[in-house]
């Protein structure tokens, strides 16, 4: 005999509304908070190692990072650590609601209020404090974690979306936009700080901001630069924590720098860990081997571009670029970052010459910001000398408009700059920058 709907209803509403928790938890962790899942991970590492249980189990409250560590593991892998947070949900409202019946009060109408412990658990203790009140925080979570998946359209429609306030922020949007081989063409749409937009020192960051630095001084060439930056970060961690990606960076930064002792050391520790295990294994079987170092296709490339001076304190950061750039014409990065550095410093010589010892832009059309910069540099140093570089007649109309305005009202922010093309342009930048230099920010 069938059921009649209403005995369905009362039988299955409780096994949906726990499957409604399961699953919500499982997509606010892959959407909206997979940034948060990577800032667990890389504070943790867990290792599958006799030592390093009974070393938890020995310290002061051990289980307990034990156990988060072992969690946070899987968090490496987006949809796998959703599913592992959704269990742990779904698992603790069954828990509670298992303890109730054995008390005798799994009243039905309790059943709802077993979700509460799950999901203030969820907010409180999954979301960082810091994440939910601070959007300065929350920002440079985000754009680490896009930094490391390398998601660059993602970084480039937030910045567009909503402006960054850090500068965290900044120098993801940057480096996207170099990665898409349009730093140059089109850098000067998003907003701009100056050359701390691109690299910064570690001493002035706060310790999140070291691992995606790191990622981008790494890809750059600066390896020693991408090292100090990830053992600074590694230093900070609470507690003596150890993080997997802090870890693996090292080892790459030193095999890359011919360290073999010291990247074994590091390559041993990940060789017990999960999902880093199989990459340090691979990584072992480069220690002491040039040859095989250098057929790497990461390690290899990172191994010819590289700074070759140890001391990369001792230079200035557009040194180090044109260094790069100068040793390995295959570093086109390093070229970008080179010009865009020149650009932000408001270097115009500088960019000239570059653009003088670069044959290409003249053989063929340059980005937008270095033809903005040529063709306003010579409108007001070179008004009878031809341009060095062809320059496209809608740049060059908007770059003549730009400086008769200002000449005209004397105001260099004037309201009618500061829309489209004039507020995408070096020269908007420009007068920008000069205000801040004279204000002695």
């Amino acid at each position: 005999m069938k059921k009649p709907l209403t005995q369905k209803i009362r039988n299955g509403w409780k096994p949906l509304l726990t499957a409604l928790l399961g699953v919500g938890v499982f997509f606010a962790c892959l959407l909206p908070y997979r940034a948060v899942m990577n800032y667990h991970e890389q504070r943790h590492m867990f290792r599958w190692t006799g030592y390093y249980l009974r070393e938890q189990w020995a310290a002061d409250d051990g289980w307990r990072e034990f156990f988060v560590s072992f969690v946070t593991q899987f968090f490496h892998i987006g949809w796998l650590g959703a599913a592992v947070v959704a269990l742990l949900a779904v698992a603790l409202q069954l828990c509670i609601w298992w303890c109730l019946k054995k008390m005798r009060l799994g009243r039905s109408w309790l059943y709802p209020l077993t979700l509460i412990p799950s999901l203030a658990l969820f907010y409180y203790g999954f979301i960082p404090s810091e994440y939910k009140t601070d959007n300065q925080v929350r920002e440079a979570v985000d754009y680490d974690y896009l930094v490391r998946a390398q998601k660059w359209n993602a970084i480039l429609r937030r910045s567009w979306n909503h402006p960054p306030e850090t500068t965290n922020g900044i120098w993801a949007t940057n480096y996207a936009l170099a990665k898409k081989g349009l730093l140059l063409e089109k850098m000067f749409h998003y907003k701009q700080v100056g050359p701390d937009g691109l690299l910064m020192d570690a001493v002035r960051m706060d310790p999140l901001a070291l691992y995606s630095l790191s990622d981008i001084a790494l890809d750059l060439g600066m390896v020693n630069s991408a090292d100090r930056f990830a053992f600074d970060a590694k230093q900070r961690l609470p507690n003596n924590h150890k993080s997997g990606r802090l870890y693996q960076r090292l080892a790459e930064t030193n095999l890359v720098n011919g360290n073999d002792k010291v990247a074994r050391k590091y390559l041993d520790i990940l060789r017990s860990t999960l999902f880093y295990g199989a990459w340090a294994k691979k990584a072992i079987n480069l220690y002491g081997n040039e040859q095989a170092l250098k057929s790497d296709e990461r390690l290899g490339r990172l191994r010819s571009f590289r700074q070759k001076e140890n001391d990369e304190l001792a230079y200035a950061k557009d040194q180090m670029l044109e260094e790069l750039a100068r040793e390995n014409p295959e570093n086109t990065l390093a070229a970008d970052y080179l010009m865009a550095y020149k650009l932000l410093r408001l270097d115009l010589e500088g960019v000239t010459q570059l653009v003088q010892e670069r044959t290409n832009y003249q053989q063929q059309r340059a980005p937008k910001a270095v033809q903005e910069c040529i063709a306003g540099h010579w409108l007001l140093s070179h008004p009878n000398d031809s341009l060095p570089i062809g320059i496209d007649q809608s740049v060059f109309e908007t770059t003549v408009n730009y400086m008769n305005t200002i000449n005209t009202t004397g105001n260099r922010q004037d309201p009618s700059l500061d829309t489209p093309p004039y507020n995408q342009s070096y020269w908007h930048y420009h007068a920008w920058a000069t205000t801040q230099l004279r204000q002695g920010k």
